[in-house]
């Protein structure tokens, strides 16, 4: 059955519910859907990190609010109508896909939409068709603002110099979290430089390579700075990012020293030289110059 010009589409999970009857008053000769209710679920870091909404609505008919309808035509978009020109919204506009089937008249029909950005305001539009189809007007513009993990870890305080290598530095932290100080945090980066970092210039250091992966919130967490310059003065500096890609602040900045701390191998193969006659000479003058001394 062909549907109205299909812009991009997006992925959702179908559920439909079949709910007692609701009636809406004044809906003779129903042309559009007058009930779109949406309910987005609460945060939930990371344990649904997919920001989602539902959208919930009361069937209209195939002919007016007679006979069952055919196909339902979702769609969104994050911005609201320009005045009057519903159609320009909906050209647009992005059309989900695997809408339900339409249930019977005054039965309440719902879907979720997953994959949607978190902590965002959305308005959505359904349109019913028949199987000619015959479509029906819009409907009511509903609006919606998703959820999500907004919390960023907390920044790192506790970093560390404890050791120094010929050309590496090695540190030590205590790892922070997910959400402030719980849960498990997803990626490092540390930065370097000759100069004070600060959080004004924190990108424009230099990124460290092969930082560990976080462990859960209070662990001490070790990693080695390398390929510095010996005797050199380094800066270093880190935050931490989630999985929503929410950053910490910057972490307290330390300062280490490469610096040559291997000695010289020792002498394994040490002894007296060659014992041929001039070397008797000399001992045997030696000792004659000490006698008349």
């Amino acid at each position: 059955m062909r549907r109205p010009a299909t812009h991009r589409r997006h992925s959702i999970r179908r559920t439909t519910n079949i709910l007692p009857s609701l009636r809406a008053g004044g809906l003779a000769g129903l042309a559009f859907l007058a009930l779109l209710v949406l309910a987005a679920p609460p945060a939930q870091g990371q344990v649904n990190p997919d920001s989602s909404v539902v959208l919930q609505w009361t069937a209209p008919g195939d002919d007016g609010t007679s006979g069952r309808a055919s196909v339902y035509d979702i769609r969104y978009r994050t911005t609201a109508i320009s005045g009057t020109d519903t159609t320009t919204w909906w050209n647009g506009a992005t059309q989900v896909s695997g809408e339900p089937s339409p249930s019977n008249p005054e039965q309440i029909d719902s879907m979720r939409v997953r994959g949607l950005a978190p902590v965002t305001t959305y308005y959505f539009m359904v349109r019913t068709g028949d199987e000619v189809p015959n479509w029906a007007g819009y409907s009511n513009l509903a609006q919606k603002s998703t959820s999500g993990d907004v919390v960023a870890p907390a920044a790192i305080s506790t970093l560390a110099v404890v050791g120094v290598g010929t050309t590496s530095l090695s540190l030590r932290w205590t790892s922070t979290g997910d959400d402030n100080t719980t849960g498990t945090a997803t990626s490092y980066d540390v930065r370097y430089s000759t100069s004070t970092i600060t959080a004004a210039n924190f990108a424009s250091a230099t990124a460290a390579t092969g930082e560990p992966a976080p462990q859960v919130a209070g662990t001490v967490q070790n990693f080695n700075l390398t390929g510095l310059s010996t005797g050199q003065l380094y800066y270093v500096a880190m935050k931490v990012t989630d999985e929503r890609g929410n950053a910490s602040l910057i972490s307290n900045v330390v300062s280490g020293t490469p610096a040559d701390t291997i000695a010289p191998a020792a002498v394994r193969d040490f002894s007296l030289g060659p014992q041929g006659p001039m070397s008797f000479a000399v001992a045997e003058l030696e000792e004659h110059r000490a006698l008349d001394f």
